[in-house]
């Protein structure tokens, strides 16, 4: 058993000056270029969400087209079932083969571009049937429902400028709205990361309360912060790790105007903060 995706759409500009073809695609799909790899003169790349295909700007000999590749975590297997398919082998190159459909196109069969394939899986609403009297908090948090794409910044270093890129985030209700599940994808310094949060508010205790895990942030612990309702309508809830010998806090807010933005403090033992993750997410 082999896994495959559609991995990227690459663009190829037959053009001697490749950062015009880059800024021309960069204003024209909205998305903004990487930065290049040191000597490299024929490939570029603009940012994109996790879960979308990436985009490459190539620079060729050949008229300008645009083909895409397949990834796969067993290229010669993937290969073979094209072929069967009706597909021809055309070259192999470096790490990846270039395939011709039977309706002419090429293609490239490449490796996995952003670490393990996961193919796509219904999600089934735990709480659909389950009716709920929700309280006004409740249906303050039930705004929050839907489908983001937001631009993140990460201070991992307080005085130095915050690493920044693209996330994407779903928030959907669980068990009728007593809670939100908040699950969010996106990189940290180019390594791959995601995150899930549950959001309530304790009706007894009179409070929002939040459990978090993340694959960067967090590690293998699960975070709860709680707080009481604010006048100014920010759900903020504080929390805290343990960092060495230290306890550190960790606050989290929640502020939903005509954009989403989502701040996370650092608070030091002896009660200082400062900004660690800042989003402002956009509905899609």
């Amino acid at each position: 058993m082999h896994r495959s995706k559609l991995s990227t759409f690459v663009i190829d500009c037959e053009t001697t000056d490749l950062d015009a073809a880059t800024e021309f695609w960069s204003q024209a799909l909205g998305r903004r270029p990487k930065p290049p790899e040191a000597g490299d003169t024929k490939y570029r790349q603009l940012e994109c969400a996790p879960s979308e295909p990436l985009l490459m700007i190539q620079r060729v000999e050949h008229e300008s087209r645009i083909h895409l590749d397949i990834e796969s975590d067993d290229i010669e297997s993937e290969v073979a079932r094209l072929e069967a398919l009706g597909a021809k082998r055309v070259e192999a190159i470096r790490t990846w083969i270039v395939m011709e459909a039977p309706t002419g196109q090429r293609f490239c069969v490449v490796q996995p571009q952003r670490g393990e394939i996961v193919l796509g899986q219904n999600t089934w609403p735990s709480g659909a049937a389950i009716s709920f009297d929700a309280s006004p908090q409740h249906q303050e948090l039930q705004k929050l429902i839907g489908s983001y794409l937001g631009r993140t910044k990460t201070w991992l270093d307080p005085s130095a400028p915050a690493d920044e890129s693209i996330s994407e985030m779903r928030v959907q209700a669980l068990l009728g709205g007593r809670w939100l599940r908040l699950e969010d994808w996106g990189h940290v310094a180019g390594t791959p990361r995601a995150g899930e949060m549950l959001l309530g508010f304790h009706r007894d205790a009179g409070q929002f309360e939040l459990c978090w895990i993340d694959s960067f942030h967090t590690g293998t612990a699960m975070m709860r912060s709680v707080g009481k309702p604010r006048g100014d309508g920010i759900i903020a809830v504080t929390g805290s790790y343990e960092a060495g010998s230290q306890t550190w806090g960790w606050r989290t807010e929640f502020e939903l105007q005509e954009t989403l933005t989502v701040r996370a403090y650092n608070i030091s033992p002896d009660g200082n903060e400062t900004i660690a993750v800042e989003t402002e997410w956009r509905s899609r």
